[in-house]
């Protein structure tokens, strides 16, 4: 009978998550200031050398206009730790061809006969496999860690400059508005 009731337990606690149970509370963000984050992103930190935000930066790198839909501990990892964890989206491309030459980018297609990256100075550049030696992902990140580079505070207050760039609220909805 205690199996019985053990069993049921779980598996009502199961389908209550299925069927939308609230969600754990998001823990807020370090103190911090988000304008001095913005003035760290665009300038000590050089993170507009790959990434954009609001089509101000590169394209090299992931957009970030949106970045605040994460949880504030993913931000602060991806700024400290950013091999801990790379979006599939966000992997790095290798190519290397048969004389040699590397090139590294963003894989934008890869079919049966090519492979078309945008490479670290933003453009675009495609491949036949036929002339390649090797090709893949890589597996680390090509953002360094800013572990060493910026402060606590610093990092908390990029944290909260990142949070606080969320979706537009339709964006939810597939971009219909309130219905």
């Amino acid at each position: 009978m205690r199996l019985v009731s053990c069993l049921y337990l779980i598996l009502s606690g199961t389908l209550l998550a299925q069927r939308g149970a609230p969600p754990a509370p998001v823990a807020p963000p370090p103190p911090g200031d988000a304008a001095n984050g913005k003035a760290i992103f665009e300038g000590k930190g050089q993170c507009t050398n790959c990434h954009r935000i609001q089509g101000k930066g590169s394209h090299y790198g992931p957009d970030l206009s949106e970045i605040g839909s994460r949880r504030p501990d993913q931000l602060q990892t991806s700024i400290l730790d950013p091999d801990a964890e790379i979006l599939p989206a966000n992997r790095t491309y290798r190519v290397i061809d048969k004389n040699g030459a590397v090139t590294v980018g963003r894989l934008l297609n890869l079919d049966t006969f090519t492979v078309q990256l945008m490479d670290e100075k933003e453009r675009l550049v495609s491949f036949e496999k036929s002339n390649l030696r090797e090709f893949g992902f890589v597996e680390k990140s090509p953002m360094p860690s800013y572990k060493d580079k910026l402060t606590e505070q610093e990092v908390a207050d990029l944290v909260n400059y990142l949070y606080s760039l969320k979706p537009p609220p339709s964006a939810g909805r597939g971009g219909r508005g309130p219905q």
